[in-house]
């Protein structure tokens, strides 16, 4: 199968896409330039917020507002106007950092990866937010990346973008704390994929398998909870960065793609890259979660 592209963004790092299913609408962010797009594919139209610095996703709130993942602070985006209000700050740190991806989990707790802009080894952490201020879950990470959970909410599934594997973790849906790591599935020549393809954004559809973007890969996998690959979508664009279901019923698979650090020659060769692009892969997904009580 291959994706169509349905947004023209030229986006430099188009990431964090999610279906926001009051409003019908697909929010995506373009994390270095700082802006927060609402996609509404039914006519097309894509309109901007600046947030005035890097964003590297956003989460639903269950009041209409969408909580904004800056670079030092979570903030409070009103869909309407625009407005704009700090709802909690990151600790002042010596490394410049930003936020990376982020998802809630099914109690409304909001988990974000934090990465050094220049992305220094073993600088990248995971935090999770619960209303009072950050909590610090992995650390020595390097760019914590696309992140899920299990339908059963046993296991969170969690990519490290500095290493062709993903990871799933043992999960206490209750407390919000992991367990054991294990190796999930590892992005490499055995699965079609060039060299340099490591994996990115994943979600978790409502047959409980895990679709995967591959960055550097031109695709996006789908895998059965036991990691047997089942699935390829292509997209004519190498770095492949994300991907949410959405639609009114779930069904369309909307993929986010950039052109970051890409030679002149691959833009030539890529002329779509940082577009947003859709598949409708036959499978529904599972919707998006909110956060809840903050």
């Amino acid at each position: 199968m291959t994706a169509a592209l349905v947004l023209d963004a030229h986006a430099e790092l188009a990431e964090g896409p999610l279906w926001g299913d009051k409003r019908h609408v697909l929010w995506w962010v373009d994390i270095n330039a700082g802006r927060v797009h609402r996609f509404d594919p039914a006519t097309g139209s894509d309109r901007t917020v600046e947030v005035g610095a890097p964003v590297g996703c956003v989460a639903l709130r269950e009041d209409g507002a969408l909580v904004v993942a800056a670079a030092d602070s979570l903030r409070v985006l009103d869909p309407e106007t625009g407005a704009l209000d700090v709802l909690a700050r990151f600790e002042p740190e010596p490394l410049a950092r930003r936020c990376n991806d982020g998802k809630c989990d099914a109690e409304g707790r909001f988990w974000i990866g934090r990465l050094a802009l220049d992305r220094a080894a073993g600088t990248g952490s995971l935090v999770r937010h619960g209303g009072s201020g950050f909590d610090d879950v992995l650390s020595g990470l390097t760019i914590p990346n696309g992140l899920d959970w299990s339908a059963d909410g046993r296991r969170m599934y969690f990519v490290d973008s500095a290493c062709p594997e993903v990871a799933v973790f043992d999960f206490d849906a209750a407390t919000g704390t992991i367990g054991q790591y294990r190796p999930f599935v590892r992005l490499d020549a055995s699965l079609a994929l060039p060299a340099p393809a490591v994996p990115d954004g994943l979600a978790v559809d409502e047959e409980d398998c895990v679709w995967v973007a591959a960055w550097r890969g031109g695709c996006v996998l789908r895998f059965s909870p036991d990691g047997a690959l089942l699935g390829r979508i292509d997209i004519p664009v190498a770095r492949v960065s994300s991907r949410a279901f959405g639609g009114d019923d779930l069904t369309e698979l909307f993929i986010t793609t950039a052109w970051e650090d890409a030679t002149p020659d691959e833009l030539a060769a890529e002329p779509a890259a940082g577009g947003l692009f859709r598949a409708r892969p036959g499978v529904r997904g599972r919707p998006a979660r909110y956060l809840r009580g903050y």
